[in-house]
């Protein structure tokens, strides 16, 4: 069956397909480009070995229970958006509309728990620790990199990209403005400040006057800089190389995103509302922001007093006794104030009130009464 869009291209001058393909092809992420096309080219295969004809819905649901056997529910998602995006660009196809595909993938999400990457607490003074007793001879590059990553809550290809024009200094710190190719597009700066300034500072100081380009980060063995760039991978490998140092369990967990997350729950644990954390780390999700600040342990800890204080301050209001529903006050309650001896009963739309020395107790009606 041929779609609208086949039959649309047919009737479209060459003059003008032509630019619209070259179009199209901008359409998808630059940085990720090969994946998304990897992606539907696999989806066409599966339909060419079961002579599938259409996009239906149908075909969509066998297709990702055939992927469903083999990946996790993380991995159904990414294959699920990319086709999302391909299918709408090269066939008008809109399986955001397909529910039952959106039912199924959810199904596939129950019980999964995602691996994350464990992160430096500010609480155990990981980076402290290793700022102040790492040797700067072996570890002066890492250390930077753990504080422009914590700093700037950046990710490793952030830290990859980076170069000596975004680097402003200004004497006693330095402005980082991080370029607009980020995952979300979005121009992120940060600052360094003493005594991180002065580690960055003596890394800077160190770079080679023959360094071929403006990449910030270079390599540093034995206490110099050479000339090459260090890769993506060893600026990922540098939470585990930190974790592995402070003999941290499990230090193969500290992947490359670890600055990142770090940074994040850092700045809720001190304080930081969604607002903040938003804004620091680009987030344009408050979903996402708000999954930092649910695990944060200081704010379990905070949400836990507060609940204690409640209780604790409702078990120290005097208690009363009486008929029905607290209607009086207990005599107990009444020794322990000392009264006026000239006291008026107010009489308002409201309970009537006596005031005895800045106690104010309010009574029933029918336990109050005036002579006219």
């Amino acid at each position: 069956m041929e779609s609208d869009s086949d039959s649309d291209l047919k009737l479209t001058p060459p003059s003008i397909t032509e630019p619209a393909n070259l179009t199209t092809l901008n359409l998808l992420p630059e940085t990720s480009k090969k994946i998304y096309k990897r992606a539907y080219n696999l989806f066409l295969e599966w339909k060419g070995d079961r002579n599938a004809k259409s996009f239906s819905e149908n075909v969509l649901m066998a297709y990702f229970g055939d992927l469903a056997k083999k990946f996790k529910s993380s991995t159904l998602w990414t294959q699920y958006s990319m086709l999302r995006t391909t299918l709408s660009i090269h066939n008008n196809i809109d399986i955001a509309k397909y529910l039952k595909l959106k039912a199924f993938l959810k199904r596939q999400s129950d019980g999964y728990r995602p691996k994350k990457s464990k992160i430096f607490s500010f609480t155990s003074n990981d980076i402290n620790k290793f700022i102040k007793e790492a040797p700067d001879e072996i570890y002066l590059a890492t250390k930077v990199a753990l504080i422009m990553g914590i700093m700037g809550a950046c990710r490793r290809h952030e830290l990859h990209q980076m170069k000596i024009t975004n680097f402003n200094d200004l004497g006693s710190a330095v402005l980082i403005t991080i370029i607009p190719d980020t995952k979300n597009k979005t121009i992120q700066s940060f600052t360094v400040t003493s005594p991180y300034y002065e580690i960055y500072k003596k890394y800077a100081n160190l770079r080679p006057s023959n360094v071929n380009g403006t990449w910030f980060f270079i390599n540093f063995q034995k206490g110099k800089c050479t000339v090459q760039r260090i890769g993506m991978n060893k600026l990922g490998g540098m939470g585990k190389e930190i974790a592995k140092y402070l003999n941290l369990p499990n230090h193969e967990l500290y992947t490359g995103h670890c600055f990142r997350r770090s940074s994040a729950t850092i700045l809720v644990d001190a304080g930081g509302d969604v607002t903040n954390l938003k804004r620091h780390g680009g987030w344009k999700s408050t979903t996402v922001a708000e999954g930092y600040i649910d695990n944060s342990e200081k704010n379990k800890f905070d949400t836990a007093n507060k609940i204690v204080n409640a209780i604790q301050s409702i078990s120290n209001i005097p208690s009363t006794s009486g008929i029905g529903n607290r209607e009086m006050l207990s005599t107990s309650t009444m020794e322990n104030c000392q009264y006026q001896e000239n006291f008026s009963v107010q009489h308002s739309t409201s309970s009537p009130k006596m005031i005895f020395n800045n106690c104010t107790f309010t009574f029933n009606n029918k336990f109050c009464s005036s002579s006219s």
